[in-house]
């Protein structure tokens, strides 16, 4: 997952998000017991690629697209991503073993509830990322709507505002 695979499909009037390749849990799905390895090559774009995926670990699955999406999050939510580097040994050692910024260290107002969030999402053992798409998205919709630190709806990116519980969708204007 990647910002360019990600696409906003207005139908009658709603919109809806499309993610046009879904890298390796569709590999996973199509493949069977996928293995990076088998290609010869790196899957994706570098600087969303998970741990595991840059060390071509063999039994990669949907968690490593989880990770991309939280990379993507990160990146919608701060305007930078967690990782910079022109060398992909560099960007390689940031991935799998550099400190990550909270978001909050990008955008303050963003507070603790989505720091937490973020932690989690980028964890880089996958067992403890979120186990779903489901499971991370109703975690995300809490962290917005958390009343410690209040990071509410509104600190959400001007384009995206929230259309009823644990939803979010662009906002039309």
């Amino acid at each position: 997952i990647k910002p360019e695979n990600i696409f906003l499909c207005n139908m009658d009037g709603e919109v809806f998000v499309k993610l046009l390749d879904f890298g390796i849990a569709k590999a996973h799905a199509l493949a069977g017991n996928f293995s990076a390895t088998r290609t010869g090559a790196f899957l994706g774009t570098a600087y969303y690629m998970s741990p595991e995926q840059t060390m071509g670990a063999k039994n990669i699955d949907h968690r490593s697209d989880l990770w991309s999406l939280a990379v993507v999050s990160y990146e919608a939510l701060t305007g930078v991503r967690p990782f910079e580097s022109d060398a992909i040994g560099a960007l390689v050692a940031a991935i799998t073993s550099l400190p990550i910024a909270p978001p909050s260290s990008h955008r303050p107002e963003l507070g603790v509830a989505i720091d937490a969030w973020m932690a989690r999402a980028l964890a880089r053992d996958p067992s403890q990322r979120f186990a779903t798409a489901r499971e991370m998205s109703e975690a995300f919709s809490r962290a917005v709507q958390y009343d410690g630190a209040r990071p509410g709806p509104s600190l959400l990116p001007s384009s995206l505002a929230t259309r009823g519980p644990g939803e979010l969708a662009p906002k039309i204007q």
